[in-house]
């Protein structure tokens, strides 16, 4: 490129960026003008009520029911077999 070349690209670099700023500022507007409101959240606690100690979960929870992670083993195994689906015929 020739050094005119150069001149023109930074002339109309700087002439876009003019534009697009005064641009930016008749479309979105200034903070000032239009300020945001956000809703805020609560913070979350990081203790839990105990169902079994509170009265507002008894009503979900049935005390009579079994509990589903206990370890629960049917019957003895006999196999000794630690790799069961290894292929023997190698």
């Amino acid at each position: 490129m020739k050094q005119k070349d150069l001149l023109i690209v930074g002339i109309t670099a700087f002439v876009a960026a003019i534009f697009s700023i005064v641009l930016s500022g008749v479309l979105f507007g200034s903070p000032k003008k239009n300020p945001i409101k956000v809703p805020v959240v609560d913070k979350i606690s990081s203790t839990f009520p105990s169902p079994q100690n509170d009265d507002n979960y008894k009503v979900f929870f049935n005390d009579k029911a079994l509990n589903p992670t206990q370890l629960i083993q049917i019957g003895g195994s006999n196999n000794t077999n630690t790799k069961p689906f290894q292929n023997t015929n190698q």
